[in-house]
């Protein structure tokens, strides 16, 4: 990673290096949007400072299929497919905004995602933002002409996109727009609801009205926030059937987990448990499991936290009940390679979690490696330090 400080308007450029995709060798510029507080990253391949319209994606991150698995939107198969098109037309570039829910942030998906569950359809998404109190679509582009100014590019863009609206937003942001080409990818049974909303909301998808449609395996309930007994500053504000997919070449049959949220008031963000299955009273696998923003970029290799998140799943299924408490351990840092250990706050919500989704039974833990690592043993003593009954420790078998 090379340090190359500079700024337009409120986007700063904090370094810049080659990045490995399914699709080839980009250049990868981290910057970070001052005013949001977020994250922008831009791939570029080919020289993109010439005149020549440019063909570009402007996509917005969606953690629950690029970090999970999730399979119930299209959005990881789209930043797939962006990155193949500018591979294959040897020139281009995508920019990666660190907003979820459009642009309503990850809590406002998560009760969209509740609600819609809760209605059994009757609800899309749009009726629940709407239900929500929400526009349609909260989206910022503005941190796009900063990176534009700093990547050199003047060229007009022709956008990856099957959202009109987005051609007339980053147009009415004075960002040059030469024409749009869509992404034309399948439906499934898991995303065929969400896909036929955005169809209907002007999105150009071929979603017809008939299809199969998959049903969450029992009935959501829309509930209340509420925090959680004995520790007041996790906030429970929803929870969804989430079906998750292995995408590592292995079974890719989707498996339905349970999402929980919380709000953290003292470290200002949202936390997540993901449990699978009924464990009944035996001891449940339980993992703490850490999620690299960087990682969700389709690599020519699978990351490393993707490949023990794979491995987790697995070992879910295998035993059929698990429990996995994602980390927020993830430092401002990371995406610059300096991500350091986690906070002790952290850990002790983590174990908080664990200890309320655990509801009396003991846990087996899911370590890293072949042997417990200096972080499993921070781990470790906070879950114990809960009051978490451990039992005998299993290692994950991590794929190559």
């Amino acid at each position: 990673m090379t340090a190359t400080h500079s700024i337009a308007g409120t986007v700063l450029r904090a370094a810049t290096r080659p990045i490995a995709t399914r699709h080839g060798t980009f250049t990868l510029h981290v910057c970070r949007d001052l005013a949001r507080r977020t994250y922008l990253l831009a791939l570029a391949l080919g020289d993109v400072t010439t005149p020549a319209p440019l063909l570009a994606r402007v996509h917005s991150s969606c953690v629950t299929s690029e970090a999970y698995g999730g399979c119930d939107c299209d959005c990881s198969e789209q930043l797939d497919a962006a990155l193949a098109a500018i591979a294959a037309a040897g020139r281009g570039v995508l920019f990666y905004l660190d907003q979820e829910g459009r642009g309503a942030g990850f809590a406002a998906k998560v009760r969209d995602r509740m609600l819609v569950q809760a209605s059994r359809g009757r609800l899309n998404t749009f009726d629940a933002y709407a239900q929500m109190g929400l526009a349609d679509d909260l989206r910022s582009y503005e941190a796009v002409a900063g990176a534009r100014t700093l990547l050199g590019i003047t060229a007009p863009l022709t956008l990856l996109t099957n959202n009109p609206q987005k051609l007339a937003t980053l147009a009415d942001l004075a960002v040059p727009i030469a024409g749009a080409t869509g992404l034309a990818l399948p439906s499934s049974p898991f995303n065929r609801h969400y896909l036929a909303a955005k169809a209907g909301a002007g999105h150009d998808l071929a979603i017809g009205p008939d299809g199969v449609e998959a049903d969450p395996p029992e009935p959501v309930e829309a509930i209340a926030a509420q925090a959680l007994p004995g520790y007041a500053s996790l906030v429970r504000i929803g929870a969804y059937w989430l079906p998750v997919r292995i995408r590592d070449g292995g079974d890719p049959t989707p498996r339905w987990f349970r999402l929980h949220a919380y709000a953290d008031l003292a470290l200002g963000r949202e936390r997540v448990v993901l449990t699978y299955g009924d464990p009944g009273e035996r001891p449940v696998p339980l993992r703490l499991q850490r999620e690299a923003l960087l990682e969700r970029i389709p690599g020519r290799e699978r990351g490393l936290e993707q490949r023990r998140w794979s491995a987790t799943v697995r070992a879910f299924v295998a035993d059929g009940a698990g429990i996995a408490i994602m980390l927020s351990e993830e430092s401002g840092a990371e995406p610059l390679g300096e991500n350091g250990p986690p906070p002790r706050r952290d850990l002790e919500a983590s174990a908080a979690l664990a200890r309320h989704h655990l509801a009396g039974c003991g846990a087996t833990p899911l370590l890293d490696g072949a042997t417990a690592s200096a972080a499993d043993g921070e781990r470790m003593s906070a879950l114990s330090a809960a009051g978490v009954t451990l039992g005998p420790q299993r290692f994950l078998r991590v794929d190559r």
